[in-house]
């Protein structure tokens, strides 16, 4: 960031067949950005490469504007984790790799996905294998709109290293009856980007309260992953043992909620600032002094003044930031109670 300012930024799908046109493929989520402020220089882009292995030689960022066109940013600025490029405008952003690039591992995650026991007892486990960099906040939130209530998200060792176009077998140590399909299945990287559908599923016929899992490279007894996972019978035996009381929340002044909530509309609507910059000087409060005040009101424009007395405000903390909602509901209460109801 080069400046204050609200970044948005969502998931959408990639243009395959754009890509392909110019010999791409994805290599990680593509990204579109809103800034109104236009105040972001510089993104950070995660990649899954490993960075010893020359993987990210073949890496760059497709800017994807909204009338469709691509342009391919090679200047690139590398870490292990991440492709940084700097930015003058927004739209969508994303890496990509060449199509004809030597096959190499990337870092890649396993995904457990549980589908609790039905009235006979059966439940399945969902194995999904995908690239390292793909936003997993957004593979929960869309396995539990397709799957709510009747599926948990097991957390597990997921990290490893997986081969693009490589075929893995999945293998268990129960002895109880159950089946695991496909046998053997291909991780194809570019299309875990969206598809979060399960590569393997191990279906199971009566209760099973733990497993030992496998991951290996078909044809090979060396494991490229494992992990044991306890298996609840019920939702309820699931919170019950993964919940923790929460934490003790500290109390936060009103004044520091209405401010993060309403912070870019003060910034042009509130109305006149002396009544509420001599309530802040006043002995009894004392969070401004003479030459802060000067400087608020040295400002050419009524948006800059505000700003800058927000600035001024939030920079002395939670107490200075009750005294000034508590100064702006004796000053302009409409105004104050119309930003709360639209909120309410």
């Amino acid at each position: 960031m080069e400046g204050e300012g609200v970044v948005l930024y969502r998931t959408v799908p990639w243009d395959r067949k754009l890509l392909a046109q110019r010999g791409k493929r994805p290599a990680g989520p593509l990204f579109k950005f809103t800034c109104p402020q236009g105040s972001v220089g510089q993104l950070h882009l995660p990649h899954c490469e490993l960075y010893d292995q020359g993987g990210c030689e073949f890496l760059s960022v497709a800017h994807v504007t909204d009338d469709k066109k691509v342009e391919f940013i090679d200047n690139l600025e590398l870490t292990d984790t991440h492709v940084i490029i700097n930015v003058t405008g927004f739209s969508k952003y994303g890496i990509v790799s060449e199509e004809g690039r030597p096959i190499s591992p990337i870092d890649s995650l396993v995904l457990l996905f549980y589908q609790l026991p039905d009235v006979g007892k059966r439940s399945i486990l969902k194995v999904l294998l995908l690239p390292g960099n793909v936003v997993l906040k957004e593979v929960r939130e869309e396995r539990r709109s397709s799957n709510g209530d009747r599926e948990i998200y097991l957390e597990t060792t997921s990290h490893c290293q997986l081969t693009p176009k490589q075929e893995y077998t999945l293998s268990t140590d129960l002895t109880d009856d159950h089946r695991i399909k496909p046998t053997k299945a291909s991780f194809v990287d570019f299309q875990s980007y969206e598809n979060y559908i399960p590569t393997f599923q191990l279906f199971m016929q009566s209760i099973v309260k733990e497993a030992n899992i496998s991951l290996k490279e078909n044809g090979s007894e060396t494991l490229v992953w494992d992990g044991l996972v306890w298996l609840p019978a019920s939702l309820t035996e699931f919170t019950s043992t993964v919940l923790v009381p929460p934490p003790v929340t500290p109390y936060i002044l009103p004044g520091q909620v209405f401010i993060t909530k309403h912070r870019m509309a003060l910034e042009t609507r509130l109305g006149l600032l002396r009544p509420i910059l001599l309530r802040l000087q006043q002995p009894d409060l004392g969070v401004l002094i003479d030459e802060e005040r000067e400087e608020v009101l040295s400002n050419t424009t009524k948006t800059l003044k505000n700003q800058a007395l927000l600035d001024m405000v939030i920079r002395k903390g939670a107490r200075a930031q009750e005294h000034f909602y508590q100064a702006l509901r004796e000053a302009d209460h409409c105004l104050v109670e119309d930003l709360e109801e639209q909120t309410a």
